[in-house]
C-alpha cells in the first residue's frame, strides 16, 4: 500500500484509510481476483472491468470526503487492502454504511471491526443522529453485523432488487446515537 489521504486507527493491523489513487492498481487487482465472491450481492462489480473504474470510483470517494458527502474508506489489515467500509452516503444526520469483504477475510470478525470504527467515527467525529445499514434479504454474513452491533431490524423493501440474476428484498437496519452511547 502507497501513501494514504486519511486514516483511522483501529489497532496495530487493522486500519481504515482513504488510499492515494496511486493505489488503484491493487484495489482493481484485488476486486478482480474476488470477482465472483463480490458479484453475488453487490451489482457494481460486473461494470468494474478495467482499473479506470476503479480510478473513478476512488475519485469519487476522495471528492466525497472532502464535501462531506460520504466517509467511503478501504479496510486494511497489516497495510493489505481486504475490504471496503464506510458511509457510502451522508444526508443531513443520518449516514448509510456499506461494505464488502475479500472472501479469504471471511469469518475473522474483521467487517465487525470495520464497522464498529465507522459507527464511532460517525456519530464523535461526523455528528449523525442515526445511522443505516441496507443488505440484501439472504446474505446471512452482511445482516449478522449490524445485529452483533445493536442495530434494530426496521422493515425490509417491498420492491425487490436483482443482485447477480436474483431478486432480493432489502433489509434495513437503523441505530440512533442514544442507543449506542447506552
Amino acid at each position: 500500500m502507497n501513501a494514504v489521504l486519511f486514516e483511522i486507527k483501529i489497532d496495530e493491523d487493522l486500519s481504515l484509510v482513504i488510499p492515494h489513487q496511486a493505489n488503484v492498481p491493487e484495489i482493481f487487482s484485488i476486486i478482480d481476483k474476488d470477482r465472483e465472491h463480490l458479484r453475488t450481492w453487490l451489482p457494481w462489480v460486473d461494470s468494474t472491468v478495467t482499473a479506470d473504474d476503479t480510478l473513478k470510483n476512488l475519485t469519487e470517494r476522495i471528492e466525497g470526503f472532502k464535501q462531506k458527502k460520504q466517509a467511503s474508506f478501504y479496510g486494511t489489515l497489516n497495510g493489505d487492502f481486504v475490504a471496503s467500509v464506510g458511509f457510502i452516503s451522508l444526508d443531513d444526520d443520518v449516514g448509510e454504511i456499506g461494505y464488502w469483504l475479500l472472501s479469504n477475510y471471511s469469518g475473522r470478525g474483521l467487517m465487525t471491526s470495520f464497522v464498529k470504527k465507522c459507527i464511532e467515527y460517525g456519530f464523535e467525529e461526523l455528528n449523525l443522529k442515526r445511522i443505516v445499514i441496507k443488505c440484501a434479504e439472504g446474505n446471512s454474513k452482511s445482516s449478522a453485523i449490524p445485529k452483533k452491533l445493536g442495530f434494530t431490524q426496521h422493515e425490509r423493501t417491498e420492491t425487490k432488487r436483482v443482485r447477480n440474476g436474483s431478486e432480493h428484498h432489502t433489509l434495513i437496519f437503523t441505530l440512533d446515537k442514544s442507543d449506542w452511547c447506552k
